[in-house]
């Protein structure tokens, strides 16, 4: 069987997992154990509504899971099938952005892109964050200004409380005209993709800036 999990998906169903493991441990009673457990099963497949017999079997024994060991079994279980961020040269990232002098690259070989959602770096000597993402099946690069001043709040993408800056980015560009488009994002992206559970407002972010 092929990966079929995004990492936000695989993010989500983890969250499912914390959230059974919190519920579990004060229900006693064995319908309402179901109940809960039928609740994380249904809002798991309606994140991944189209699957194949084999991956809905995989996907759909968390109902047999009850205790925490058997809980952390599953996540193992099914960690082999998330599909990691599509394939990318240093080559094609540096061809998205041709008006950008000096791009400093990360070294691709150290990140993990199996928990990968979207690429972003930051350069921080020249406060700038760039973003990589196959957007709509074609890839995009955006590159984006950040206020030095960091702060904790939640972070536009993936709705949890993290080190944020306003990240803003400019759009229709031209000599008397444009628009800034802002966001407080995560600083560390690395935090922000092993957290993001969907991707809805990502796919917004990066649609509006381009």
């Amino acid at each position: 069987m092929q990966p079929f999990i995004k990492p936000h998906q695989y993010n989500f169903i983890r969250n499912q997992i914390e959230l059974l493991l919190q519920q579990l441990t004060t229900v006693n009673d064995p319908d309402v154990r179901d109940a809960v457990l039928y609740s994380a099963t249904t809002k798991i497949f309606d994140i991944i509504p189209v699957l194949s017999p084999e991956q809905e079997e995989l996907l759909m024994t968390i109902r047999n899971q009850a205790s925490e060991q058997q809980l952390f079994t599953y996540l193992d279980q099914i960690e082999p099938f998330v599909e990691p961020f599509p394939a990318i040269t240093v080559a094609e990232i540096q061809a998205l952005f041709p008006k950008t002098k000096k791009l400093h690259l990360p070294p691709l070989d150290t990140i993990d892109f199996s928990a990968t959602t979207y690429l972003s770096w930051n350069d921080t000597s020249n406060k700038r964050k760039f973003f990589v993402y196959p957007l709509d099946g074609t890839w995009i690069g955006l590159e984006s200004s950040y206020l030095p001043n960091i702060q904790h709040g939640i972070c536009s993408l993936c709705k949890t409380n993290n080190e944020v800056a306003l990240v803003s980015v400019r759009t229709n560009k031209s000599a008397d005209h444009y628009r800034a488009v802002g966001n407080y994002l995560c600083i560390d992206s690395d935090q922000c993709n092993a957290s993001i559970t969907a991707i809805s407002d990502l796919e917004k972010f990066l649609a509006n800036a381009k």
